[in-house]
């Protein structure tokens, strides 16, 4: 006969499982993570806020420059406007052909304490009479003459002393050849840099 219990309760088995294995291998790798993705964020948010930083300070600098660059803008318009005014005039300078250039260059060669009493001009050959302070006056004047490009050939014709209001003034005579393309070759356009 066999006999069974049916009241009895098995006995239990326990099974022991060791966590520190558990440990170290799931959960301290999980934690690393977790610091250096900390740390790291820390780390991107400094960087965003230096970089909002910089933009404050340029956007202010920028306010504070933009006064100063329309000027600068304002004045290289006019600069523009007054190289084109130069350019016109050097370009008139060029077209100015027979006793108009005469008279412009003679005019802006003679000096200080001289006149002019006549000028004549003769296929070429132009002749200028005159009054001076004294000699020096003259030879100034025939200098100014002869640097200006547009003629050669200076030479003095005649030199005397005049009194005129009770002073002793040099009367002259001078006569000088035009240059063929003096102009052309004194006048020239400036170019915008």
């Amino acid at each position: 006969m066999i006999k069974i219990n049916l009241n009895k309760k098995p006995k239990k088995i326990k099974i022991k499982i060791e966590t520190g294995g558990l440990l170290v291998y799931f959960i301290a790798p999980v934690v690393l993570a977790a610091i250096l993705i900390f740390l790291l964020q820390a780390s991107i948010d400094k960087k965003i806020s230096n970089l909002n930083n910089n933009i404050k300070n340029y956007n202010q600098k920028t306010t504070l420059l933009m006064p100063k660059v329309r000027m600068v803008n304002a004045i290289k318009a006019k600069e523009s406007q007054i190289i084109q005014k130069i350019n016109v005039i050097k370009m008139l300078k060029k077209e100015q052909m027979g006793p108009i250039g005469y008279i412009y260059y003679i005019t802006s060669a003679i000096p200080r304490f001289s006149w002019i009493n006549s000028l004549k001009s003769n296929k070429g050959i132009i002749s200028v009479t005159g009054i001076a302070l004294d000699g020096q006056v003259e030879s100034i004047f025939m200098n100014n003459l002869s640097q200006t490009g547009f003629f050669n050939g200076v030479s003095l014709l005649e030199t005397s002393e005049v009194k005129k209001q009770g002073l002793r003034l040099q009367s002259f005579g001078l006569t000088m050849n035009v240059k063929g393309n003096a102009i052309l070759k004194n006048s020239t356009v400036i170019k915008k840099k």
